[in-house]
């Protein structure tokens, strides 16, 4: 507010009392007349500021009023009995007035740009009321939207995360194919089962961080706050690692039972995951192939950036759906329902510890488990294999049990949710946004070509 104005009755704000008070930028008052301008008067003087009388008031470049009338220009005019407006609006004493700037006098409400009131009426400038459809309130109509925008961000990284799958083998026969090497020599030796490790590292890296950075940013989404990257929380980092190791057992477990169905009605569902190449230098392969790069980067994806702008939602709803999209991304029967119950497993650590690198510590074990097992025991018979392995699952669920028993039932719980929508109108946005139901689509779809 540049000036203070105030009635005939009440002189300038600093002199209450004086009968001919002097301000710059501000209001004069004289029981008879007043003039206007940047000159002086005889009785009163104002620089660049405004004049008033018991009947008329006058402004330049702002607004003024006194009992009976307003005025305001960018010129000098006035008259007893009239309001006059040069491109803009007038009030008297019924009446409330809204321009470029907060002024008031006993009489009259004064304001720029916001919501006045007199005795009689009202008048908003520039002011919206936002319109909320049948059965929201404020807050559950801005988490819809919020959680339609995350299902956006997560449903163009993910298919950008596929797109890159499938763009590099037309990017590598065509890079062949100009190096003068023709479509089936360049097969071989993608099928070198030491190239395909190498290969695979190279594409997950790209695949898992990429797309998702270039997303997360141009939706001015921080990174660096979005995923927990802070030390785990002291006191359970131990016991949340055996009962992650547990829960990825079940799933195996599980996802073996999903195998036993399909072949119990004659269906053959073969995925090839290519051969395992020999030697120390084959196993430190798959090892980085397998267990650490995937570790590191579809977690950093996963259960940092996706689950991390959901979990404002509530952390169970930010577990399943983080987990579900998981599964999805597979794109294979076999594994999606082992990745589905791994994915839960590894969000709920992550919520239980608020910090991504215990489950990135389960995610590699269990891969690492199942790389260790396929070079320690392939010289064994299937049979003693199949033995081993059971072992060690009931070994680790038996663990996983005890941490649990052990820690006792806070752990086993998360915190209170602060939305007020509910956990099923919460999945339902999410699972229904087009982005969403497009990944979906594609990924059973590349499911079903395993079907033989």
């Amino acid at each position: 507010m540049d000036a203070q104005f105030n009635n005939p009755n009440n002189g300038s704000e600093n002199n209450p009392n004086n009968d001919n008070p002097q301000a710059e930028n501000g209001v004069l008052n004289k029981e008879q007349t007043s003039p206007a301008g940047n000159g002086t008067s005889e009785q009163q003087q104002a620089g660049q500021g405004a004049y008033s009388q018991t009947q008329t008031s006058f402004a330049g470049d702002t607004a003024y009023n006194n009992g009976q009338t307003a005025f305001a220009a960018q010129e000098n005019q006035n008259n007893p009995q009239t309001p006059f407006a040069g491109n803009s609006t007038y009030n008297n004493v019924q009446t409330s007035f809204a321009a470029q700037e907060n002024q008031n006098n006993p009489q009259t409400p004064f304001a720029g740009n916001s919501t006045y009131n007199n005795v009689q009426s009202s008048f908003a400038a520039q002011k919206y009321v936002s319109y909320l459809p049948y059965g929201f309130t404020p807050k559950t109509f801005e988490e819809k939207k919020g959680i339609r925008k995350a299902a956006l961000i997560t449903g163009l990284s993910v298919l950008i995360l596929m797109g890159v799958s499938f763009f590099w083998a037309t990017a590598y026969f065509f890079v062949m194919g100009r190096l003068g090497i023709d479509y089936n020599r360049a097969l071989e030796i993608v099928s070198d089962p030491a190239v395909m490790q190498v290969v695979q590292i190279i594409i997950s890296t790209l695949m898992f961080s990429v797309p998702f950075i270039i997303v997360f940013k141009a939706n001015r989404i921080s990174i660096s706050e979005t995923v927990p990257l802070g030390k785990p929380k002291k006191g359970n980092r131990l016991a949340m690692f055996f009962i992650g190791l547990s829960l990825c057992a079940f799933a195996n477990i599980a996802n073996s039972y999903a195998g036993y169905f399909f072949s119990s009605f004659g269906i053959n569902y073969n995925v090839d995951y290519g051969e395992n190449p020999s030697g120390i230098f084959g196993f430190l392969l798959s090892f980085l192939a397998t267990a650490v790069v995937p570790a590191f980067m579809e977690e950093f994806a996963c259960r940092g950036l996706i689950m991390g702008i959901l979990r404002k939602y509530g952390d169970g709803f930010a577990v399943l759906m983080t987990a579900a999209v998981f599964g999805l991304m597979h794109g294979n029967f076999d594994q999606m329902p082992f990745a589905f119950m791994v994915g839960l497993a590894l969000g709920y650590i992550v919520v239980q510890t608020n910090s991504l690198w215990i489950a990135v510590a389960v995610h590699a074990a269990n891969n690492f488990v199942s790389v260790a097992f396929t070079y320690l025991l392939s010289p064994l018979s299937a049979d003693i294999q199949n033995l081993i392995y059971s072992l060690y699952l009931m070994a680790a669920l038996g663990i996983g049990i005890a941490a649990a028993a052990v820690s006792g039932k806070k752990i086993l719980s998360f915190s209170p949710e602060t939305t007020e929508s509910s956990f099923s109108k919460k999945c339902r946005w999410f699972i229904s946004s087009p982005v969403i139901i497009i990944f979906a689509v594609v990924c059973v779809l590349q499911s079903l070509l395993y079907f033989s």
